[in-house]
């Protein structure tokens, strides 16, 4: 009896060895954000797949009951023998007021990103690493990689991709940066608003969620 139990304990372990290794050999490297001590599997994290929702509005949706229920969803993306493991958020869906500072705000879509004015994609990299490396020194840009926002806003089924290019960009930017940032993925309906005028000094956005 004894060892009928060793033999299927056995097996059973090899079984899982095997799915593991099943799991991880389509890819080579795998990432987290915001980084890899923030993102661990908690009680309060949720997988979701981007293909389970119809449409960009549903997903936003969900994400904002995720915030009232004080839960987080993450993505797990595979591409070119890449997992990127990704927390994401969204701005709403919170039973208080949110207030946020516009310069905090990095808002990109599928061929553009805003930040104060409109840039076209191909100027991710140089706005990004400007935010990350502001420290609140220019007003224009954030006051610390903590508290930038990565705003996207596009259709459901391009969000894989434009996820997956700030990641990379923001691996490049890692790599040649000294400090250990954090990339804090939102996912939002659009919500830029005009600049502040220049004399205004810390300005910060009221959202009220009715």
């Amino acid at each position: 009896m004894k060892k009928r139990i060793n033999l299927l304990f056995s097996v059973f372990l090899l079984f899982n060895l095997a799915s593991c290794k099943t799991d991880r050999k389509d890819f080579e490297k795998e990432f987290y954000y915001p980084n890899s001590s923030d993102f661990s599997l908690s009680k309060n994290y949720q997988y979701i797949e981007l293909n389970g929702f119809n449409d960009f509005n549903q997903l936003v949706d969900s994400l904002e009951n995720f915030n009232y229920d004080e839960k987080r969803a993450y993505l797990k993306i595979d591409s070119n023998k890449r997992r990127y493991n990704v927390l994401v958020s969204t701005t709403f869906g919170k039973c208080y007021p949110v207030f946020i500072k516009l310069k905090n705000i990095l808002s990109i879509s599928r061929d553009s990103l805003r930040k104060g004015k409109n840039y076209p994609i191909q100027n991710l990299k140089n706005v990004l690493k400007k935010d990350f490396s502001n420290f609140g020194k220019d007003y224009n840009y954030s006051d610390s990689p903590e508290k930038l926002i990565i705003s996207l806003t596009c259709e459901i089924d391009e969000l894989e991709n434009l996820i997956i290019k700030v990641c990379e960009v923001f691996n490049e930017i890692q790599q040649e940066s000294s400090d250990s940032l954090k990339l804090n993925i939102f996912v939002n309906r659009r919500i830029e608003i005009l600049p502040p005028p220049p004399i205004i000094k810390d300005l910060e956005i009221f959202i009220d969620n009715n």
